[in-house]
């Protein structure tokens, strides 16, 4: 057993950059092109806990609470109906939680303004310092129509990368628009469409809210039915992701969304040191000549050596019928970890074992996310 010293044991943080995709179409959503995330779980949602997602559906976990004098009830659950509930009754709820894009369609006429722009307001005014189209009362207050994009942070963690947000709209599978945050700094710009180079929209990196407020034609040869009615238009960004609906769903526009998100690991590296003359003995019980003692005794708290027990010599002669002068030589399989009361608390697996003589001596490195 050897310590660690000072200079052998650090951590450093790996930054990541996982991409995302997301491809919607006529009432289908699809992230990083499965077609499934696991069974109970909808298509183009991510199981939160991952509960469920390997079960039958008579075979489900579900959470629950039996009514006491505690009042303990589910906020999914009405007043009235945990009022009709008997002392003893049980409340239960359903597994898998699942995350997903949504999108809303906000038109805002008169002065009546969104609440779910509204409580943006200081978020997007923080962001001006990056682009005057974030200012809230000039860009967003009524009347104004937005394409409100929510992402949740499961897909971002830490904040979407500057540079890496890309939307494509597409019409009967040709590509007739796409915009990006080309410039990093929040500002969706159209790179192609008749409205090429102009700002569609912008985006809260942070937050993981995308903001379409171009209402311009993207062309003026295609048409479909978007927001869940039957009248036909030309597709626009505040059109973009408009894929599931009540009655009417668009049946020649598909949308698709990449991004890159941002996620810190912390990282535990360790430098196990074999130097020269050590680790040259193995309690493997193959290490000892068989015709030798075997009354040793190896555990927690004791060893004892067998008397009169001699080492296998396994150094070979490189002369055929000669047996090769005795070299201590043990294979290097295992690393195990230890902390300061010597309990096992980690053991590191080599991919082949590593043979050891006493004129050599190696520094293995062990890393670990923590």
């Amino acid at each position: 057993m050897k310590k660690f010293t000072e200079n052998q044991v650090f951590t450093n943080f790996l930054k990541s950059h996982p991409r995302q995709k997301f491809d919607l179409y006529s009432g289908s959503a699809y992230i990083n092109e499965r077609i499934t995330q696991g069974a109970q779980v909808q298509s183009g949602n991510l199981s939160l806990y991952e509960m469920n997602v390997n079960r039958g559906a008579g075979d489900l976990i579900y959470p629950f609470i039996t009514k006491d004098g505690a009042k303990s009830s589910f906020t999914v659950t009405s007043t009235s109906a945990y009022s009709a509930l008997l002392v003893g009754d049980e409340i239960s709820g359903s597994y898998p939680m699942t995350s997903s894009l949504s999108r809303s369609y906000v038109v805002q006429v008169g002065g009546a303004t969104s609440p779910h722009l509204r409580a943006l307001k200081n978020t997007l005014n923080s962001y001006k310092k990056y682009a005057a189209e974030f200012d809230y009362d000039t860009y967003y207050a009524a009347p104004t129509t937005v394409n409100f994009i929510s992402i949740p942070s499961i897909f971002f963690d830490e904040g979407i990368k500057p540079g890496t947000v890309n939307l494509k709209f597409y019409y009967t599978g040709s590509l007739i628009g796409e915009a990006s945050d080309t410039r990093q700094n929040g500002l969706l710009i159209a790179t192609t469409g008749s409205n090429a180079g102009d700002i569609v929209g912008t985006v809260l990196y942070n937050e993981g809210f995308v903001l379409l407020t171009a209402s311009s034609n993207i062309n003026t040869l295609n048409m479909d039915s978007y927001e869940n009615d039957a009248d036909m238009d030309f597709p626009k960004w505040t059109h973009w992701g408009s894929y599931t609906g009540s009655s009417i769903i668009p049946s020649q526009s598909s949308y698709v969304l990449e991004f890159k998100g941002t996620n810190t690991i912390p990282v535990l590296t360790m430098f196990a040191e074999a130097g020269k003359n050590e680790f040259n003995f193995s309690n493997n019980s193959t290490f000892i000549a068989k015709t030798t003692a075997t009354d040793g005794e190896v555990g927690y708290g004791v060893f004892r050596q067998p008397t009169g027990s001699l080492v296998k010599n396994i150094a070979q002669s490189d002369f055929t019928g000669y047996s090769a002068s005795f070299e201590p030589v043990t294979y290097i399989s295992k690393i195990g970890v230890y902390d300061k009361d010597r309990k096992l608390i980690g053991i590191a697996n080599l991919a082949n074992p590593v043979k050891k003589t006493d004129d050599v001596g190696y520094t293995f490195r062990i890393t670990l996310d923590i």
